[in-house]
């Protein structure tokens, strides 16, 4: 039984001395008593088929975390000015207010249309999203439809 415990002692310090990194230099493991009585009570001690010994564990690298899953990136809203050009629904909107500026310039011998609508297209440079545009294909429409129904 002596045997047997010398022998659990000597690998328990290898063991020890091959998790803790040591090469050599330092001071030996076997050499302490903590070290030998933390040795002799990991090796005389059950093995558990759930819970790893403390030894064995640390021997072990860790394990990363789970990383979660990449989130999407947030789709960014398209500029007044891509939706003009790539907008198949504003292309036809800028279509219409064309067609109806067009018409409205014919009847109006003053001038007055084309300086609005210079003014409507700088207002139409300035908007920054969506809903500006929109609102300003709504007003522009309006006014240049008075210009038909006279």
């Amino acid at each position: 039984m002596a045997g047997l415990r010398s022998a659990i002692l000597c690998l328990g310090a290898v063991v020890l001395l091959c998790s803790c990194g040591r090469s050599g230099g330092g001071e030996a493991a076997s050499s302490t008593p903590a070290a030998s009585s933390a040795a002799l009570s990991s090796a005389s001690a059950p093995v558990s088929d759930t819970a790893p010994s403390s030894v064995a564990a640390s021997a072990l690298p860790p394990v990363a975390a789970a990383s979660p899953a990449p989130a999407a990136a947030p789709t960014r809203e398209p500029t007044p000015a891509e939706l003009l050009r790539d907008d198949p629904a504003y292309v036809a909107k800028a279509r219409s207010i064309e067609a109806l500026y067009e018409n409205a310039k014919d009847r109006d011998p003053t001038g007055q249309v084309e300086g609005e609508q210079n003014a409507a297209l700088a207002q139409r440079r300035a908007c920054a999203d969506r809903a500006c545009l929109d609102a300003w294909f709504r007003r522009r429409e309006a006014a240049l439809r008075q210009y038909v129904e006279n």
